[in-house]
């Protein structure tokens, strides 16, 4: 069903580059302001110059950090610091992280994937996006002419070795291993695009990436006199992996809140659905947060169960769904895999019918994986409410996307991020 390629990859010289590991980044949409300038002072080729580069007080229309990584890009090509491969090739992505006090190994093959339109059915979406990002990675694109970050992506299954000639290995500063091999052999190429031919891929992250990559196309082909299906603005970056890589580990997204104003009754209004259970300690000792989310995700493993900081000033409190049915009927009418999920219920018996949130903006709602981090925000007073989530599993994900249907943004968080900067897709 999908159609997966090789391609000329962009990629850096290390002769020219340096230490590869302090020319990677992150991809743009996890990359603060902190660390995008400690980005730019790692080295003056880290690929955030054209991902994530800094805008500046007298930017304009023509002089804007877009333009600036379009002109970086073409220097960096023209000095031979990113070299464009020979042939089109394969290349095979191993990332090395720790998680959850153990070493792990995730594998990933990057090729170019046509960007038909979701409802063709080869590549299918679980997630919500958003205007806004969408709109700055179509001005990148329109400047760069190549993708930087790929698109992540997964099959159920992929029956094929996948041999490789190593290109490089890098070490980031922050610990995380990666290298990255070549597929040339014309029989190994054949092999690795005949396993996908008759898959679905499900995008696992990257949503706004592969939705620009289809508007790129579109306008293209509005301006060309003609058009095949055959051109490069045809495919985008991506990096697929099997659902049942040991490596693929998902971390959940809290939500933090600030409600238009918080009921003076909010427990008895969450009591129609939930058991409300206060779990403050009566002295804290620095695990209190820890113990809220082992009864979290205990009470989640036979139904859906929710973290609550800020309900009440100072307490913890454990929300656990009682009556599934009755948050059911709140919800429009979808499969059974998208209204049971977690996310799903909180949105429409939390946020939308007992705080009165029935919009995502900015400014109401924002995520976070890290839970001491909410809880941080809550005590400060920055964030009124946060609520603790388990994360979305893999095969609920699969059967939401199976069903055509998508979950509210920020439902997943694949740890850890792909690493950008291994390898471009021009686009030209």
């Amino acid at each position: 069903m999908a159609d997966f390629r090789p391609f000329r990859g962009l990629r850096y010289s290390a002769e020219a580059a340096g230490d590869l590991g302090l020319v990677l980044a992150p991809p743009y949409d996890v990359i603060g302001a902190e660390q995008q300038a400690a980005l730019h002072e790692r080295s003056p080729y880290n690929i955030v110059r054209l991902e994530l580069g800094e805008t500046r007080p007298d930017d304009g229309e023509r002089s804007n950090r877009y333009a600036r990584a379009a002109a970086t890009l073409a220097a960096w090509r023209r000095d031979g610091v990113i070299v464009q491969e020979a042939e089109p090739v394969f290349y095979v992505y191993t990332q090395e992280f720790e998680f959850d006090g153990a070493r792990r190994r995730r594998t990933a093959v990057f090729g170019r994937l046509r960007v038909d339109p979701w409802e063709a059915g080869s590549v299918r979406p679980h997630e919500e996006t958003m205007a806004g990002p969408k709109e700055d990675r179509l001005q990148l694109l329109r400047h760069l002419r190549a993708n930087v970050s790929p698109v992540f992506a997964t099959v159920r299954r992929m029956d094929v070795v996948l041999p490789g000639e190593p290109l490089f290995e890098a070490t980031t500063p922050e610990g995380q291993h990666y290298s990255l091999s070549a597929v040339r052999d014309p029989e190994d190429i054949e092999a690795i695009a005949a396993a996908w031919r008759d898959e679905p891929v499900y995008i696992l992250d990257g949503h706004h990436r592969f939705e620009t990559a289809l508007a790129y196309r579109e306008e293209r082909k509005a301006q060309a006199s003609a058009w095949t299906g055959e051109e490069p603005e045809n495919f985008a970056l991506a990096a697929i992996t099997t659902a049942d890589d040991p490596g693929l580990a998902l971390l959940p997204i809290h939500r933090l809140v600030r409600p238009p104003s918080l009921p003076p009754d909010v427990i008895a209004r969450l009591q129609r659905w939930f058991d409300v259970e206060d779990v403050s300690p009566k002295s804290y000792d620095g695990t209190a947060l820890l113990r809220l989310l082992a009864r979290v995700s205990a009470s989640g493993a036979s139904g859906t169960a929710f973290g609550a900081l800020g309900l009440e000033e100072g307490r913890l409190h454990l929300l656990t769904l009682r009556d599934a049915a009755a948050v059911r009927a709140l919800m429009p009418e979808r499969s059974t895999a998208w209204q049971a999920l977690d996310v799903s219920v909180l949105e429409y018996a939390v946020l939308r019918e007992t705080l009165g949130v029935l919009e995502r903006a900015p400014e109401l709602i924002d995520f976070t994986e890290d839970a001491q981090h909410a809880l941080r925000e809550v005590e400060s007073g920055r964030w009124p409410l946060a609520f603790l989530l388990n994360p979305t599993a893999l095969e609920e994900m699969l059967a939401v996307a199976d069903a055509g249907e998508r979950m509210p943004p920020k439902s997943t968080f694949f740890y850890p991020k792909l690493a950008t900067g291994l390898v471009l897709n021009p686009v030209e």
